[in-house]
């Protein structure tokens, strides 16, 4: 990595072109091209994208052009920057996820990859999971973990996982020696309903329907953490995602298996247009390789 080669880089980001980018610094287009191709070699990844005459920056070439612009630095540090964006240790990311993982399971795994990777800073944000779609075809994330699959052309969508319901009641509830609850358990009993914008609160709904077992529904709860306050208070019962369950220390609440199955699914979505980071790349993995390891723990309860 030397001079000429940085601002040769720094010419074409400028312009937009090698053309141009030759025509500022008094150089061919072929000797543009040559120090780019140099200087790519010299950090480790790609820093345009070409397509015939067209070229494109990646969003590693942002990052370290903004930070080049920024501090007008020396070559050295420069080399710095390059060497940590080439080993996802450097940049930003942005997730979006459905209220119960982004409070108990995500905030773990971007902490662990940030004392892994110091030099990142993360935005999580909780959302609805339609919300969160259109988030992601909007790219104001880079990736988002739904309940639902996407249903917009912007994005493209994986299945994770498919997690059980748990049923959960007041620790002192007669059908809490039970191991597992059936849904005909709960005929009559008091029953705090999710609020009618959590698409879960239509799969629980249609298992007691088809069952024809009636229930006192009086309360509803906009999200499953206030559930479990209801039925920490005694309100009665609910059944909820295992995620909103997990590690749940609250001794006034009980947590049993649900039946009939009421299944939960995880969903990756991502920007089907977006560009690649390896910073991005990197903590997806990170992600997907956690969520099985707690996946597998909630299936296995």
């Amino acid at each position: 990595m030397n001079v000429r080669q940085i601002e040769a880089f720094q010419a074409v980001m400028a312009s937009g072109s090698v053309t141009r980018a030759g025509e500022r610094l008094s150089i061919s287009q072929p000797a543009v091209s040559q120090l780019i191709a140099q200087f790519e070699r010299s950090c480790g990844f790609r820093l345009f994208n070409r397509q015939g005459s067209k070229i494109t920056p990646t969003r590693e070439a942002e990052a370290l052009y903004n930070e080049v612009q920024r501090m007008f630095i020396g070559v050295g540090q420069i080399a710095r920057v390059a060497t940590a964006l080439r080993d996802q240790n450097w940049g930003s990311v942005s997730v979006g996820a459905f209220p119960a993982i982004a409070r108990r399971v995500l905030p773990e795994i971007v902490w662990s990859f940030c004392e892994a990777h110091p030099d990142t800073r993360f935005r999580l944000e909780s959302m609805r999971s339609r919300s969160l779609i259109d988030a992601v075809a909007a790219q104001h994330v880079d990736f988002g973990l739904s309940i639902l699959p996407g249903d917009r052309p912007e994005v493209v969508s994986a299945h994770l996982h498919r997690l059980r319901g748990v049923c959960i009641l007041p620790a002192g509830h007669p059908l809490a020696e039970r191991h597992t609850i059936h849904a005909h358990d709960l005929a009559n009993e008091d029953f705090i309903s999710l609020g009618p914008q959590d698409h879960s609160r239509f799969m629980i709904d249609r298992v007691f329907d088809e069952l024809k077992v009636p229930r006192r529904s009086r309360i509803e709860a906009g999200q499953s953490e206030t559930a479990f306050s209801f039925v920490a208070a005694k309100a009665g019962v609910a059944v909820v995602d295992p995620i909103s369950a997990f590690n749940n220390e609250d001794t006034r609440i009980a947590v049993r298996r649900f039946e009939p199955t009421v299944e939960f699914d995880i969903w990756l979505i991502r920007p089907k247009a977006a560009r690649s980071f390896n910073l991005v790349d990197s903590f997806v993995s990170f992600t997907l390789e956690r969520l099985e390891v707690f996946a597998s723990t909630l299936n296995a309860a």
